[in-house]
């Protein structure tokens, strides 16, 4: 039986991960680790609890994630745990650091002291920084250029993760970096939830500066199965030539090349909620240091792993708002826990 280690399994992109695994391999046991911090919620994997071992520990403390290690021996280990909103991250530097730097290292140590198949580490489009005018999109041989305190903690923790690919050759390590995701069990902190909970709750729908920041969108169901293909790939040794071009590590872009605006974005969703986009968008003051654009390439995935998203925008757009309005309990639950997940940069 095949044991997968998934961390961050109670987070968005985790627990959607969790799902799609125990759907698409039933027999195989899987390990769902998560610290439970701010942005997990344990509920987003009651549809699936009776079919994981759920173990709350945070990726931070080599002791606790060596004792997991040993009492499991996974195949395959994927790291999804991060702290990931920039807003947080600005107020709180320092927690972003302790997951996505020190918590990827112990990840990292636990799979080389205890060996698995492939350990995957699961970074983001924003490590590349903002993408220069004239510049059609980052590859993975883009230099990391992080300008955000989340984003630098995830570029020092990918750092982290090429450094023991080329150190420790005989550990079979892949990352993959990407684009903004969309869908089901995402914390109304984020711009599509929080605007749909925002209209739901009878609330204008907050846009940042002019709203004409240009985002990368790709569907969740589309990450999972692209995360699946990175990490049960035969990829090999890393080619020598990998010291210097890091296009050649086994490092892989995940987006669906599809590029909106914040603004258009909010048009849409209000759209979908029979609104009318002039009546409910409240322009406020924009976050300090936020990316105007960045775009990535998934060329390589493409041609080298044969994937290729599945979800088309329009109709992923429409299910996603259509599972928050049937949803409330979930999303009000939260709100009842957080409080006001909506930060004012205009104080």
């Amino acid at each position: 039986m095949t044991t997968y280690l998934i961390t961050g399994a109670a987070g968005f992109i985790g627990a959607n991960y969790v799902h799609f695994l125990v759907d698409k391999e039933p027999e195989a046991e899987v390990i769902a680790v998560d610290y439970l911090g701010f942005a997990s919620n344990l509920a987003n994997l009651d549809p699936v609890a009776d079919r994981i071992q759920f173990a709350a520990v945070d990726i931070a403390d080599y002791t606790e994630m060596r004792t997991l290690y040993e009492r499991y021996r996974p195949d395959y280990v994927v790291n999804f745990a991060a702290e990931s909103h920039n807003d947080r991250a600005i107020v709180d530097p320092s927690s972003f650091v302790r997951s996505n730097v020190t918590g990827a290292q112990v990840m990292l140590e636990c799979s080389r002291k205890v060996p698995v198949t492939a350990h995957l580490h699961v970074s983001t489009i924003e490590v590349y920084g903002e993408l220069p005018q004239g510049q059609h999109s980052f590859t993975e041989a883009s230099p990391l250029n992080a300008k955000t305190p989340y984003s630098a903690a995830k570029a020092a923790g990918d750092q982290m993760v090429r450094a023991y690919m080329q150190t420790y050759p005989e550990l079979d390590i892949r990352m993959t970096h990407c684009a903004n995701n969309y869908g089901p069990y995402q914390l109304p902190e984020k711009l599509i939830p929080l605007m749909i909970t925002n209209v739901l709750r009878g609330r204008k729908v907050p846009v940042y500066g002019d709203g004409l920041q240009m985002r990368d969108w790709l569907h969740v169901l589309d990450h999972c199965q692209a995360i699946h293909t990175v990490l049960k790939a035969e990829l090999g040794p890393i080619p020598e030539g990998a010291a210097t071009d890091t296009a050649l590590l086994p490092i892989f872009d995940v987006s669906a090349r599809h590029e909106v605006s914040n603004l258009d974005i909010v048009r849409r969703v209000l759209r979908e909620l029979g609104k009318e986009p002039d009546e409910w968008i409240e322009h406020v003051a924009d976050r300090p240091n936020h990316d105007r654009r960045y775009l990535i390439d998934p060329s390589k995935i493409e041609t080298q792993l044969g994937w290729a998203p599945t979800v088309e925008f329009e109709s992923g757009l429409t299910e996603t708002v259509a599972w928050y309005v049937d949803n409330t309990d979930w999303w009000q639950a939260i709100f009842k826990q957080k409080g006001d997940l909506q930060v004012d940069w205009s104080k």
